[in-house]
């Protein structure tokens, strides 16, 4: 079997659901994505499932995929907030924050906000720290309008990717200027915009080029929005010490987005790709966005930006299986910016994250007797540099552990090998990294892992496949954990540790995926169930130091409780649980679902370190093809949470956390009107539109407790329109 390219996937969003791409023995079939998400001539059905391009680091079908990874298309996205669009996924939790653009947080397979560090977020394979080391934000800093596809790899099946994917991977593609344009032109502009009761509004435009006879393409897209206040659901809540209603997150946010990207078919088997996007958000608001509903006398001025400017270049000779190489080269850079005064102080912050690296790949493929391989290979390597500034009075604050450097190297290859009905995985990544703070003294951290897979697909019938998989990936210490010193917080007065280990994350998946098409006539079924079950081990925690006596008093009214406390290896977790996934599709109706389950143990104490808290989602739709109408509706449910203890006891008071289940339904449609007249202002009209959260129920995060205000957002209606010239 001679695996795809990734040029070669032919993409098509149906519904809801996701893409699918057309078997290589079925009749030809012209299937080219349009702005109208349709496809001509859909007879004979799609019958390959969707493929995975982040997983395995070359395209793969999903069925035969030995982990569990999710695909968001263009479609499936829905709200303006990324980070909102990802709970549809299985593993993927949201909801303990406010609702802001700029603070979500998030957790994928029990890690995210607070622990960004075992999660990978990348953007056209550009690495991102969703938090600028800053518990203050949790964003992904994109634009989901702009986004093709999402794919979602879970645990440590994403070895292949090196430090920091034990959570897993989310990785974002952006759209080309084919997919700002009608079918059969060669230069369009786009007009959009948003609008949303919720107390938001957006507009955007882009200007594509890509005529067929020139060896040139263009997009150039701009997008601006403006974010306020956010109403709360369910009318809010009732203020515990004066009765007034609490109905609203105080938020001013405006983000503007800027993207160009230009391509070069150099050849028929040579392309070169340029692009430039900057994310630019500037906002008044809370201190912690997240947590923080109202910013009270004292707001923040902040300003957020993310920059990345890409060069990719590949090259595919038609006749030699043994060459399909790309590169990458990129730099990156983003911060946040914020300040903060009253009568009688001022406070300017300031985290900085700036990355400079290439990727290298080549996917081969050949046999060898009666095996056939398809062999990967690759290269990474970035410089990163961490920094953070922190004025209170004017007077700076010494972090200990700013500027930082990381410098990671990883190689990695895999082999899949077909053997029959047998699809077998070997694979493996070596990393080496340095990583130290650029001030005199300091010395550098120096580790290094190898991190090894072994995957098997089999099909016992057709369609059917039985799964497993072993896979180890690992998290290496950052600067701050094994050089922060002094008093960075009320809490606590850091004290450097150098012999910190790499963190190292074990995991065993097993399970079955069916890709059926035709059990009742012109049909298609996609389901996938696998159960994980993990170790990790050497986790790094900051721990309380007593026994280093009382830190000395610096003048800030907090000697008298500030404690010593010191980053070490000392805790081990246990991960296990399974998470299913399904999509059924008929030729007017589509259906998901899917239902997550995880558990994660304290393996020195056998306590849960998080609530577990299952959840299952369902989609339904109906696309009535004489109108190009699509309406739909999605419930998602979350069951009571478990946890060790629902009391904890904060300064001689109780706290009692949530124990309650949850249920939000939306609705949602899309409609491409037949033109209404020969006039051009009359035609090529696209519109979409929904109501979030349509019974206004509030929607609690497991982890907070009963009192809390962050009840989720309330009822939203939403209308997007787009006109394409």
């Amino acid at each position: 079997m001679r695996y795809p390219t990734l040029t070669q996937v032919t993409l098509m969003t149906a519904g809801l659901l996701s893409t699918h791409m057309a078997q290589a023995d079925e009749p030809s079939v012209q299937c080219t994505p349009t702005l109208s998400n349709q496809c001509e001539q859909v007879r004979p059905p799609l019958k390959l499932p969707p493929v995975t391009i982040t997983a395995n680091r070359v395209a793969t079908e999903l069925p035969r995929y030995t982990g569990q990874i999710s695909v968001l298309e263009a479609g499936d996205l829905t709200s303006p907030n990324i980070i909102e669009n990802l709970t549809q996924i299985p593993g993927f939790e949201t909801g303990d924050d406010f609702g802001r653009q700029i603070g979500s947080q998030f957790k994928l397979r029990g890690f995210g906000y607070q622990s960004e560090t075992r999660v990978i977020i990348e953007q056209d394979g550009v690495k991102r720290s969703p938090s600028l080391f800053s518990n203050h934000i949790s964003s992904f800093r994109t634009d989901p309008n702009l986004l093709k596809r999402v794919e979602v790899v879970k645990g440590g099946s994403s070895v292949l990717h090196g430090s920091g994917a034990i959570g897993g991977i989310v990785s974002m593609t952006t759209k080309d200027a084919k997919d700002f344009l009608r079918d059969g032109d060669s230069t369009g502009v786009t007009l959009g915009t948003r609008y949303d009761s919720n107390n938001s509004r957006q507009a955007h435009i882009a200007l594509a080029i890509d005529a067929e006879q020139a060896p040139v393409d263009f997009l150039v897209y701009r997008k601006q929005g403006q974010f306020d206040d956010i109403t709360l659901a369910d009318g809010g809540v009732r203020n515990s010490e004066d009765g007034s209603r609490i109905d609203e997150t105080l938020n001013d946010e405006t983000i503007k987005n800027s993207f160009f990207k230009a391509g070069w078919d150099i050849s028929d088997e040579q392309r070169m790709a340029l692009s430039y996007y900057k994310y630019d958000e500037e906002l008044e608001t809370s201190w912690q966005t997240l947590w923080h509903r109202d910013p009270g006398e004292s707001p923040v001025d902040g300003n957020l930006e993310q920059r990345d400017i890409i060069l990719d270049y590949s090259f595919a000779p038609s006749d030699n299986d043994l060459i399909n190489f790309s590169a990458k080269v990129y730099d990156s850079e983003a911060f946040y910016r914020r300040t903060r005064a009253s009568d009688t102080y001022s406070v300017f912050y300031i985290n900085r994250d700036e990355r400079q690296g290439f990727n290298l790949k080549n996917s081969a493929e050949f046999t060898t007797g009666s095996l056939k391989h398809s062999l990967v290979a690759g290269l990474d390597y970035e410089e990163r540099e961490e920094d953070a500034t922190y004025l209170y009075n004017n007077e700076p604050s010494d972090f200990g552990s700013f500027p930082n450097y990381y410098k990671d190297t990883g190689l990695y290859a895999q082999d899949i090998i077909q053997l029959g009905k047998a699809e077998i995985s070997l694979g493996g990544r070596l990393d080496r990294f340095k990583r130290g703070v650029d001030l005199p003294g300091r010395s550098e951290y120096r580790d290094g892992h190898f991190s090894p897979k072994v995957g098997i697909s089999y099909e016992v019938h057709d369609g059917v496949y039985l799964l497993a998989n072993y896979a180890e990936t690992f998290r290496g210490p950052t600067p701050n954990e094994t050089s922060a010193s002094g008093a960075l917080n009320p809490h606590y007065w850091y004290v450097p540790n150098n012999a910190l280990k790499p963190e190292v994350a074990k995991e065993y998946e097993i399970g079955f995926s069916l890709s059926q098409q035709n059990l009742l006539g012109d049909d298609s079924l996609y389901l996938k169930a696998t159960w994980f079950d993990g170790d990790i081990k050497d986790m790094i925690s900051l721990e309380r130091s007593p026994e280093l006596g009382m830190p000395p008093d610096i003048g800030d009214g907090y000697a008298d409780y500030r404690e010593y406390a010191q980053y070490k290896n000392i805790a081990s977790a246990s991960r296990r649980g399974f998470e299913v996934e399904a999509k059924y599709r008929l030729p007017s109706w589509a259906f998901a679902a899917g239902y997550d389950h995880l558990k994660l143990h304290d393996d020195s104490t056998g306590k849960l370190l998080q609530p577990s808290t299952d959840k299952l989602y369902l989609n339904a739709s109906y696309t009535h093809h004489p109108w190009d109408l699509t309406t739909g509706m999605r419930l998602t449910h979350w069951f009571e949470p478990k946890r060790d203890s629902y009391v904890r006891v904060i300064s001689g008071e109780e706290y009692h956390y949530i124990k309650d289940s949850f249920t939000t339904v939306d609705l949602l449609g899309s409609w491409q009107p037949s033109n209404w007249g020969q006039h051009e202002l009359a035609q090529d009209w696209s519109v979409k539109f929904g109501i979030n959260n349509l019974f206004d129920e509030q929607r609690i995060n497991a982890a907070n407790y009963t009192t809390t205000t962050a009840v989720g957002k309330g009822r939203n209606y939403y209308l997007t329109l787009e006109k394409y010239f």
